[in-house]
């Protein structure tokens, strides 16, 4: 197995487990906050909107960089 594939499975298992939070995040009664949840405390401060453009900005360098 080459390191192209190992990383891709880490991302896949990165997904995975986002899924899966989101999912037992919609459960009712749940405590686990939803990712639109997140997003939206993230985004009430400057630094916060700093750091999700800055992983958005990694997340296409990542993956459009070819």
């Amino acid at each position: 197995m080459g390191s192209r594939a190992v990383t891709t499975l880490g991302y896949l298992a990165f997904i995975a487990v986002g899924a899966a939070l989101e999912r037992l995040a919609r459960r009712p009664g749940s405590r686990i906050p939803t990712l639109g949840a997140l997003m939206g405390r993230a985004m009430r401060s400057r630094s916060g909107r700093v750091a999700v453009v800055a992983g958005w900005a990694w997340l296409g360098l990542h993956f459009f960089a070819r």
